[in-house]
């Protein structure tokens, strides 16, 4: 059974480990199964579970949502990348079901908040019941979001910091990051919607602090969506600003060129002039010419840059 990755027992306290993973799936405990390995889908179906919901499962590429059962509920989740080589951003999905007292996660690639809620339940620090482990699952979810968008957070204030004295890294720096946080938007948003559609399940448990938890949780969520939004602003502000830095920069360019230009203009309409090599030009046989016209070019220049600065163009 390479698809059974861990169980636990809930109804037991403290929650035991599951040691034979072969025999049928009980009420009160919980299984973490691999998504992809060869014979989950039928295991699920000998287990009682119907065709849709192994779908719902096994399905190769899904959004957050929720889906309320008679005998239960399917809870599809994201959470951020956190494994070597990855970007946080690119979310991996949970698929959580409930069934007739069971459930089952399903996921593809290691999750950092399973690992986390393995580990206290080893340490009999973990989550006492079932209802208690789907809270701490979400806190875990989210604890593991917030620290990546807190990172994001960083970076745009770290860029906001440096000026505007390399525009052009910036500008590749921004994109970058806002990238990454409509990644993020894409899966958080209908994560809270789903996360919404939730809590009238949550109500229903006997212990009210748990749900109260749960909705802790929930707001949360809509925590990090406000955030991510927030976050998008800004960086279309920075953008903007940047921009307006770029386009300052270059009308100043711009400005000091046609100052020049300006300058030179007469200069060059004389030199050109006098360039001609036709007979008839003054000062041909003028040994003293050409210094006297250097000298013109320069009072030329001079009283031109007395007219410009008595004008205020700069």
């Amino acid at each position: 059974m390479d698809f059974m990755i861990d169980g636990w027992d809930f109804t037991t306290q403290p929650p035991s480990r599951i040691d034979d993973l072969s025999q049928q799936p009980q009420p009160g405990c919980w299984y973490h199964l691999q998504r992809d390995a060869e014979g989950l889908d039928r295991w699920l179906k000998q287990a009682g579970v119907p065709d849709p919901l192994v779908d719902a499962l096994t399905e190769e590429d899904t959004r957050p949502r929720f889906q309320r059962l008679k005998e239960g509920f399917v809870l599809l989740l994201r959470g951020v990348n956190l494994n070597q080589g990855s970007a946080p951003e690119d979310m991996l999905s949970l698929r959580i079901l409930s069934y007739r007292g069971t459930v089952f996660t399903v996921r593809k690639r290691p999750f950092k908040a399973i690992t986390q809620l393995r580990q206290g339940l080893e340490k009999q620090t973990g989550p006492v019941n079932l209802d208690d482990f789907l809270v701490q699952l979400v806190e875990q979810l989210n604890l593991r979001i917030e620290d990546v968008i807190d990172s994001v957070e960083a970076n745009i204030e770290q860029i906001e910091a440096q000026g505007f004295d390399k525009t052009a890294e910036q500008q590749q720096a921004l994109t970058g990051l806002h990238r990454r946080l409509l990644r993020l938007n894409r899966f958080i948003r209908p994560q809270l919607a789903a996360l919404d559609k939730f809590t009238s399940v949550s109500e229903r448990w006997p212990d009210n602090e748990l749900h109260q938890w749960f909705l802790n949780e929930r707001d949360t969520t809509q925590r990090l969506l406000e955030q991510i939004e927030m976050m998008l602003e800004q960086l279309w502000v920075q953008r903007e600003l940047l921009q307006q830095a770029v386009a300052e920069k270059m009308n100043r360019n711009t400005y000091w060129l046609s100052v020049i230009a300006g300058v030179f203009l007469p200069l060059s309409f004389l030199t050109g002039v006098f360039g001609i090599n036709i007979g008839g030009m003054p000062g041909v046989e003028n040994e003293n010419a050409f210094e006297i016209f250097g000298w013109v070019l320069v009072a030329i220049a001079i009283i031109e840059f007395l007219l410009l600065r008595r004008l205020r163009f700069w």
